[in-house]
């Protein structure tokens, strides 16, 4: 089941040849999250991945275009490195428990609950001169900074505050620490968010798929520098910087972050929402309304996607949360009993990384071949985006499932490497899905809309267009539609959370802790959960509707 539109449906009379470069204001329907035009792409063009022969499609975004408008995705990812690589040693360094360590990280799923999807119907609507999102990336980015200070002087702000209060200064420092991280995944989602839905914004329908592609490289790209820094010695090449590690990775990372946000900003031309088409009077809530409408009434190509999406990420949260503690385990199970004894297990945590890196780097190789490959064989069937998508997931699926027979950290990290591929799908494919749908509803109602002012020959027809678009239903446009789609991201965030402690304690309670030296440990177990995931999620797959 798909949507078809071709070149024979349009009308061929001169009125409408060429399609104007955004939806007629006087026509459209009055809604509190009217989005202005999101691609300036003429007449449809079928979801080509190259543009047809014509001047009927306007061109677009050249490379190096594309890449200043998604390289702001590469400080996003930077910074997450930096709290995903050193968030909970550097938590642990301040004496804070293990629970309460494991109650910081609960922020990434419900910032990503609530912040991605308001963020996005309110960025929807806004008027300012400067563009719908870039405001919104400025205060959020400030906001980012000033977080990731408080992470990296958190000692020295505990101290100051305590200042005639000593005995109460390693109080305050945990307290800053962890407000400060709680306030970066906050703000940070914020960020990620709206620079998604800019990438959606501002290319024609047919480069959707290359500039998604573009925003997953320099994700990737970012990853494999992230893990590289912080595995270097700061302090011994910059102490001028600062006197610790996390101090001089979190400047570091405001310095990249403020680039690329920067680059981003000044290099993207947005176009201005209309004021007066959007009903400023609207209560407040009526975001949250629209949030919970959209949820029950997505669109069946982005539901079909989001179903699959659910099962996918209950999948790789398995392998984001466990990989490097599996990777360790298998070093000392496979060690002498006196090294086991006396080993150092820093050893153990080096190998995690070290198979990290492996894949950070694969996934950055995967990323530009795959999709260059797809865009060279279009033609070829099994190159389309849902069969890549469908790979993607039986990879994951047979790596985690593995997990249960490998015995040797050798094969641990070519697993983990060939997740690298994987990896580097699930950050393009979805996003272009949404994209595509996006940019047809977006050129759709263009094509509508001029069909019907033909008809009426331009006679005084507002009120009963007014009336049909309102028939149609509510349009959810790009911002909300990101945010709903990474809900059913985050959802499986606190599943796994819970299914992973259920199969520790059920691991401990039917197994006595003599065998804590097997190679096969329960968070094979964990991962071996992922892998079925995957391939429900591969499945579901293969019913996702894609307009064409």
């Amino acid at each position: 089941m798909s949507t078809q539109t071709t070149s024979s449906d349009e009308p061929t009379t001169p009125l409408i040849k060429k399609p104007p470069l955004r939806r007629p204001t006087y026509q459209r329907r009055r809604s509190s999250f009217e989005a202005s035009t999101y691609n300036s792409a003429g007449q449809s063009t079928g979801y080509l991945k190259i543009p047809k022969d014509g001047t009927d499609t306007l061109p677009g975004l050249s490379t190096f275009e594309l890449v200043c408008l998604t390289i702001c995705m590469a400080g996003v990812q930077f910074t997450w490195t930096v709290e995903l690589s050193y968030g909970t040693p550097y938590l642990l360094s301040l004496d804070l428990s293990k629970e309460l360590t494991a109650s910081v990280w609960l922020a990434g799923p419900l910032s990503g609950l609530i912040v991605q999807p308001l963020i996005g119907a309110f960025s929807d609507k806004c008027t300012s001169r400067f563009g719908k999102r870039r405001p919104y990336i400025v205060v959020a980015g400030f906001l980012t900074c000033v977080s990731m200070l408080g992470v990296a002087y958190a000692k020295d702000i505990g101290y100051y505050l305590s200042r005639n209060q000593q005995e109460n200064e390693h109080l305050y420092s945990i307290i800053v620490a962890v407000s400060s991280f709680y306030f970066l995944d906050f703000t940070l989602n914020a960020v990620q968010a709206i620079c998604r839905a800019l990438i959606l914004d501002i290319p024609p329908l047919w480069q959707q798929d290359e500039a998604n592609a573009w925003s997953a490289r320099m994700s990737n790209l970012a990853m494999v520098i992230g893990y590289f820094v912080g595995a270097v010695d700061l302090v011994k090449y910059m102490p001028w910087l600062g006197n610790s590690q996390m101090k001089l990775f979190c400047l570091l990372s405001i310095f990249v972050f403020c680039f690329t946000l920067l680059v981003t900003c000044y290099s993207t031309h947005e176009k201005m929402s209309d004021r007066d088409q959007l009903d400023n009077q609207t209560p407040w809530y009526h975001t949250l309304i629209y949030i919970w409408k959209a949820l029950r009434h997505l669109p069946r190509p982005i539901q079909t996607l989001c179903n699959t999406q659910f099962f996918a990420w209950m999948g790789w949260f398995p392998f984001l949360f466990y990989s490097t503690q599996w990777v360790s385990d298998l070093y000392f199970a496979t060690q002498s009993s006196d090294r086991k004894n006396h080993g150092n297990w820093a050893d153990g945590s080096r190998m995690g990384s070290l198979a990290l890196l492996c894949y950070s780097v694969v996934s950055v190789i995967a990323g530009f071949m795959i999709p260059a490959l797809s865009n060279k064989f279009s033609s070829v069937k099994c190159m389309s985006l849902t069969n890549i998508y469908t790979t993607s997931h039986l990879i994951s699926a047979a790596c985690l499932l593995s997990t249960w027979f490998i015995r040797s950290v050798t094969g641990a990290i070519v697993v983990l490497s060939i997740m690298g591929v994987s990896w580097a799908i699930v950050l393009w494919v979805p996003f272009s899905l949404v994209g595509e749908y996006v940019s047809y509803d977006d050129e759709n109602r263009q094509r509508q809309q001029q069909q019907q002012q033909r008809l009426e020959y331009g006679s005084s027809s507002s009120g009963s267009q007014l009336e049909t678009g309102q028939q149609d239903g509510d349009d959810f446009d790009a911002g909300l539609i990101l945010g709903v789609h990474n809900m059913y991201i985050v959802f499986p965030q606190f599943a796994v959370a819970v299914i992973s402690a259920l199969i520790f304690a059920a691991d401990d309670a039917l197994e006595p802790p003599t065998h804590v030296d097997s190679p096969t440990s329960s968070v094979a177990l964990v991962l071996t959960f992922g892998g079925m995931m995957a391939l429900v999620a591969a499945a579901l797959s293969r019913y996702i509707i894609r307009v064409e």
